[in-house]
């Protein structure tokens, strides 16, 4: 065959066809540029949210930092002088335990003295006023500044009134200062039950000189910190290393490892439907064109110079789509990501990042999904002979279908995840899996050492709760311990008793299995949790806990003489027990305010374990529980062992009687006692409910417009294909409107296929990401129910509309000339 050689013609040729298919450029670029904007966005959200979600899970102070060690101040330049380093920044403590300030009883409180570097690296921020120069000045939080008397603000004097060594003993001391300044900062997600005061260092030269032998807490990230996993061990060496006592860190956020696969997910996800959305707009052009690049071949055209042509008109549309696609997705990944985070916990964490790898990861993936989609309209375009171009049909209708198919259930899968899980958080399901009771009050020092002085939780303290008008029950729960009343500080809450015969091989098992769960003391003597329980409140517990043998029979507990065992089992543990119900345990409980040991028989009644990482459950915690009675008989001063107090309301508490209870809370000056409710969980829950919610608009609009787009072109496609079909049934009576319904029934039957594939796998996978997300797979039925209406109802209108368009576009021309063009 003659070969046309002119390559002019040919490049004039490209320009012409070009101009003359605006609508075809018009559609390539926008799904190229949309393909390019979700890539981009995705590599742009992916980078900065796994160091977002890092930073933001398990949020401690000092958030930004990798762990910090305790140490002289004069370590700090040592410290941040070593090659691993990045950055060191110390904080030094100006208190004992929590301040006794009216304001932060319920709370832990600090006063610290910061250096600059802490405050900067950790994106403290001034909202008002300065941070502290002289002695005699503070800056508080935000939040702080809420729990202050209204009109207390920048200017305003206050008193603090610290515990401080001062010549050898703890001292509580009042100190006027001036408030000049309020900040902002990342542990605002804390303030429930932690805050930060800041002074500067001369505060200890003037009001306690006796702290300032106290070690600083020197917090410091580590370069290329991402990648260093357990830092545990390389803390305590530098902390030897520089002489310090100890090392502070949190536990490394598995966010990364969650987060990256699940970027490489959506990434290839979006590439798929990209290729598919791309495609169907190139094989649309391609096979509309046909007859066309029949008659360029029987006029010398060689297949590579067809192929020259058409690469020449996609390199330029996807140069354009793709320079639009990634100046907008790095606009939304950049700039709208952290908008719609800053509803969330996770806005104070957002770090942008700006890099040309960003732009050209995402161009890659982009022209890598072009190259992909055009090469099989390419090779229709180059190997169709001149004879076949005229008489067309396409093949593999069926195979596309099932691809779009797939795509479209794919988008709907991930729309019933998201919108499910977002907009159907159940707020009442996680306040209830926190807190069981309307108030919780209780002692920290039974679970966590204290530096101060322990400070038993007071019967006036009970008295005046229960006499408030809305507070139906007040319920006790007693934890024996050690008080010791000469020396300082207090140590967290462990009951002691002498070896009992049942209890050795359950004592060597944990010695391997779970040490620390039940210890040995130097006199031989066993220590462990041990918890006196209400007998008719294990009602209150049973959906919290799993029981792994025996019941939680209340009339049998009440009647005393029975205990229930605690192993220690995580909620995936296997129980490998050795005690179980029936076993009689002669025990020798020991009190250590009378020291004397108190002989009892129990039996056991039930064996617990740990049913969910949450706090809701008291039985988590001690590894013997036995009834209050019990508890009284043994250890007569049960009234300064009370570890928890819970107080149920007659109605949902109102915003002014949880006020009411913090006021009775605060005005017992215990700076050892946290209170918590159902009031501030169900508004801390509400908010973030109202956070997802935003993201799960988002996310569900973007994947619900990409399966929508796939599915039209799908149809489009499928329709062009048997238009010579249609055109041969009107020729024969088919009408308008019975065109129309036969278009809309193939559409529907096509929707209806991806809706019933996205149903059971969105079911499915909607647990599995409630799960990893809030650690329990209860899905809202009624609202995933909702989300399957969506989608048919989004189905409907696809159908429908594509219906009518496609009616209205093969109609454009008479029956006559579309049976001729096939001819």
């Amino acid at each position: 065959m003659f070969e046309n050689a002119n390559k002019e013609v040919a490049r004039e040729l490209a320009q012409k066809t070009m101009r003359s298919h605006r609508l075809r450029n018009i559609m390539s670029i926008l799904a190229i540029a949309l393909t390019t904007l979700l890539i981009t966005t995705i590599v742009t959200v992916g980078v900065t949210l796994t160091g977002t979600l890092d930073r933001a899970t398990d949020t401690t102070p000092a958030p930004l930092a990798d762990g910090g060690v305790k140490a002289p101040v004069s370590a700090y330049e040592q410290v941040l002088a070593l090659e691993q380093v990045e950055w060191a920044g110390y904080v030094r403590p100006c208190n004992l335990g929590s301040l006794h300030n009216r304001e932060a009883i319920g709370i832990q409180a600090l006063l610290l003295a910061p250096n600059e570097e802490f405050l900067t690296r950790n994106d403290v921020k001034l909202a008002e006023g300065r941070f502290p120069e002289a002695a005699d000045e503070i800056a508080i939080s935000s939040t702080m500044a809420e729990r202050l008397d209204s009109g207390i603000g920048v200017g305003s004097s206050y008193v603090l009134k610290p515990v401080v060594w001062e010549n050898g003993e703890q001292v509580e001391k009042e100190i006027p200062v001036t408030i000049v300044g309020l900040f902002t900062s990342p542990i605002e997600a804390l303030s429930s039950i932690y805050e930060e005061i800041y002074t500067a260092e001369a505060f200890l030269d003037a009001f306690a000189p006796g702290m300032k032998a106290e070690d600083a807490t020197i917090y410091l990230q580590f370069r290329d910190s991402g990648n260093r996993g357990w830092i545990g061990d390389e803390l305590q060496a530098i902390s030897d290393q520089v002489g310090g006592s100890g090392t502070v860190y949190r536990l490394k956020s598995s966010s990364a490892s969650t987060t990256l696969p699940a970027v490489i997910l959506l990434l290839v996800l979006v590439m798929v439907c990209g290729y598919l959305l791309i495609y169907n707009v190139f094989y649309i052009s391609i096979v509309n064109d046909i007859r066309f690049f029949g008659m360029l071949k029987t006029i010398g055209t060689s297949g590579r110079q067809l192929k020259s042509l058409l690469s020449w008109q996609t390199i330029r549309l996807a140069a354009v789509g793709i320079a639009i696609g990634l100046i907008s997705g790095y606009v939304v990944g950049v700039f709208a990501t952290p908008a719609v985070l800053s509803f969330t916990d996770f806005g104070s964490f957002y770090r942008r990042s700006f890099s040309p790898l960003i732009f050209l990861a995402a161009a890659a993936f982009s022209a890598l999904t072009v190259l992909i989609s055009c090469r099989k309209p390419y090779r229709i375009a180059v190997r169709v002979s001149p004879v076949e171009a005229s008489r067309y049909r396409d093949k593999g209708a069926t195979r596309k279908k099932v691809l779009s198919v797939i795509s479209f259930a794919l988008s709907g899968v991930i729309f019933l995840v998201v919108f499910t899980v977002s907009i159907g958080y159940d707020v009442e399901a996680q306040v209830d899996r926190v807190i069981s009771s309307d108030v919780k009050i209780r002692q920290d020092t039974m679970l966590y050492p204290n530096e101060e002085n322990y400070q038993p939780i007071s019967r006036e303290l009970i008295g005046a709760l229960d006499s408030l008008p809305f507070i139906k029950d007040t319920v006790l729960y007693y934890e024996a311990r050690e008080i010791d009343r000469e020396q300082a500080g207090a140590s967290d809450a462990f009951g002691q008793m002498k070896m009992a015969e049942g209890l050795r091989q359950e004592y060597d098992r944990l010695a391997n299995d779970r040490p620390g769960w039940i210890s040995q003391a130097e006199n031989g003597d066993l220590t462990m949790r041990i918890a006196g329980f209400p007998a008719d409140q294990l009602h209150r517990e049973e959906p919290n806990i799993r029981l792994l043998e025996g019941s939680l029979d209340e009339e049998r507990f009440a009647s005393g003489g029975y205990l229930i065992y605690n192993p220690g089992t995580s909620r995936h543990d296997a129980p490998n027990h050795t005690l179980h119900p029936g076993t009689r345990l002669q025990l020798s409980l020991y009190d250590p305010d009378r020291d004397v040991y108190t002989d009892k028989e129990f039996e056991v009644m039930a064996v617990v374990g740990r049913a969910s990482p949450f706090p809701v459950s008291l039985m988590a915690q001690p590894a013997i529980i036995i009834a209050d009675s019990d508890f009284k008989e043994i250890y007569p001063l049960y009234e300064d062992l009370i570890g928890n107090v819970l107080l149920d309301a007659t109605h949902e508490l109102t915003e002014e009687e949880y006020r009411q209870v913090e006021e009775i809370v605060q005005g017992s000056f215990n700076s050892q006692i946290t209170l918590s409710s159902r009031f501030t969980d169900r508004q801390d829950a509400r908010k973030r409910k109202i956070s997802l919610t935003l993201l799960g608009l988002f996310l569900s609009g973007v994947f619900g417009l990409i399966g929508a787009c796939n599915i039209v072109n799908t149809q489009v496609t499928d329709i062009l294909a048997r238009k010579l079909e249609y055109a041969t049934m009107q020729s024969i009576g088919m009408t308008k409107r019975q065109m129309s319904r036969s278009i809309r029934s193939s559409n529907f039957l096509l929707c209806a296929v991806s809706v019933a594939l996205s149903i059971p796998a969105g079911l499915v996978m909607t647990g599995g990401v409630s799960g990893v997300l809030f650690e329990t797979e209860i899905i809202s039925i009624p609202y995933f129910i909702i989300g399957c209406l969506i989608l048919l109802a989004a189905m409907c209108v696809i159908s429908f509309c594509t219906a009518a368009i496609l009616t209205r576009f093969l109609n454009r021309k008479p029956v006559v000339e579309r049976l001729r063009e096939a001819e």
